[in-house]
């Protein structure tokens, strides 16, 4: 965790307010850059399609054909997040950098070929022009393989080339937009929408091959062994569904309104429910802040607790001075959670107090803006528990994490069915209600697991380690047999061919 560590600590050392300016503003880069890159781009071609006085429900299709790009691509990548995550994060530790290239060839190919599969399926027999649906799942496909290398370089900590190639790609994208206005390419129907669309693809194919060069230029070699990473399935399992559940129970309550009575249906392909989303989405931006702080608290002040207390334990240090560096370890967690919650809770009461002036500036919806006041509160509540989640993952402990995921997916999904039953005015309680009882039940392991850290760490570690035998070895040993036979096989052809 302190790749990019060092450069925060070191400003966050320079006591003036220039310094510490820039290390918040160099944390928010990197804690939610490409994410509010992406947004003001998207944002930015539905303003335009306004602008222009496009065609409603072709706003309509291409909102619709971006949320669920982003949406079913996160879910596809989310159970192999986590895990790839652990696997190369251990071969860094262990300096076994031969592993990474050929680790990201192995995921890459098996999340290309299945957002190919399910791009296939659902977009086979759709009454869109075939150009459309060809261009939608390029986007699909784009943006489930920008995770996938998203998290490589995260892992390596380039954050900086990461919000620059997503900067790139933005402003292609608006490029192109103002290009193809003056000079549409001229498709058969919908050409205003698929020229934005074509443009949106182009722009995300460039960040992609940005992201992707410096990789590859950076990890230029490896071994033969393109799916040993399969192996860490077995190892590291409960990782998945942590990812999983996490990522579908922030999904969930969408899904199961699109259903309801602020569904909107366009072209006979797409089902949503824009009042509902939109709010849902301006209410996750209000948690930047506790992004920003977390990554400067974990980063600094925490990871320099948690490394003394573990150097201790590691090594002949005394019971009393183990002791001490635990109690400092917990002051500094405690205060600086506290802190970090109490801040969310002041920008959010803030913004819902507001939201009425803010909305009517922004001429948005006032259903939107009732909506937002009650997601709002959840999305602060959603990401405390998000947080705790990441503590308890810091200190190994899986299953308490995977519980809170679980009660997080359950909860929203059993709300949010039973508040559809109730008057529209109730849209958004289930997603509140379940996010505040999630956060509850994240503090009990979290608070347990500090008050019995030391037995926790010292007599609960296993007496024997052995590694795991499952299926995903043998299919892992399968493959890396495979592998290494092409390899031999290639290296005997150009052998005879330089003879």
């Amino acid at each position: 965790m302190a790749g990019i560590g060092f450069s925060l600590q070191r400003m966050f050392d320079k006591e003036t307010f220039s310094s510490r300016a820039l290390a918040y503003e160099y944390s928010s880069f990197i804690a939610a850059g490409p994410w509010i890159i992406s947004v003001l781009s998207i944002n930015f071609l539905l303003i335009l399609m306004d602008l222009i006085q496009s065609d409603y429900s072709e706003r309509d299709l291409f909102s619709a054909t971006i949320v669920y790009s982003f949406l079913f691509s996160k879910i596809l990548v989310a159970p192999i997040q986590l895990v790839v995550t652990r696997y190369i994060t251990d071969k860094l530790y262990n300096k076994e950098y031969d592993v990474l290239k050929p680790t990201y060839i192995g995921v890459n190919n098996i999340v290309f070929f299945v957002s190919l599969l399910i791009s296939l399926v659902f977009y086979f027999n759709i009454p869109l022009p075939i150009y459309y649906k060809v261009l939608s799942s390029f986007i699909f496909i784009l943006i489930s393989m920008i995770w996938v290398i998203m998290i490589f370089l995260s892992a390596v900590k380039n954050y900086k080339l990461i919000g620059i190639a997503y900067c790139i790609g933005g402003l292609i994208t608006v490029a192109l937009v103002f290009y193809f206005l003056e000079n549409p390419i001229p498709f058969r129907e919908m050409t205003t929408l698929t020229n934005f669309l074509l443009s949106y693809v182009i722009g995300l194919s460039v960040t992609f091959i940005i992201l992707a060069y410096t990789f590859f230029s950076t990890f230029h070699y490896g071994n033969p062994y393109t799916y040993d990473f399969i192996r860490a399935f077995g190892k590291h399992a409960v990782l998945s569904f942590i990812g999983l559940l996490y990522t579908c129970g922030l999904w969930v309550d969408n899904i199961i309104l699109w259903f309801g009575d602020y569904q909107v249906k366009v072209h006979d392909t797409f089902i949503f429910a824009p009042y509902y989303d939109n709010a849902v989405f301006l209410s996750y931006l209000t948690t930047i802040v506790t992004l920003v702080l977390f990554l400067v608290i974990i980063e600094t002040e925490f990871y320099k607790t948690y490394k003394d207390y573990f150097g201790n334990v590691n090594s002949t240090q005394t019971l009393q001075e183990i002791d001490a560096s635990k109690n400092t370890m917990i002051e500094s967690l405690r205060y600086n959670l506290f802190y970090t919650f109490m801040i969310q809770l002041l920008v959010s009461i803030t913004l819902v107090l507001l939201a009425g002036p803010i909305f009517k500036v922004l001429n948005i919806n006032y259903v939107i803006r009732d909506i937002f006041k009650l997601t709002t509160i959840g999305a602060l509540f959603n990401i405390s528990s998000f947080i705790c989640i990441l503590v308890l993952l810091y200190f190994e402990k899986r299953k308490s994490a995977l519980l809170i995921a679980f009660c997080f997916f359950t909860s929203n999904a059993g709300l949010t069915l039973f508040f559809c039953t109730q008057p529209l005015q109730y849209t958004g309680y289930g997603f509140a209600i379940a996010s505040a009882f999630t956060f509850v039940v994240a503090l009990f392991p979290l608070r347990y697991y500090l008050q019995n850290i030391n037995y926790e760490t010292f007599a609960l570690q296993p007496i024997y380690l052995h590694e795991p035998n499952d299926i995903f070895v043998t299919f892992a040993n399968y493959l890396n047999r495979r592998c290494d036979k092409k390899q031999r096989i290639s290296n005997n052809r150009h052998g005879r061919q330089r003879r």
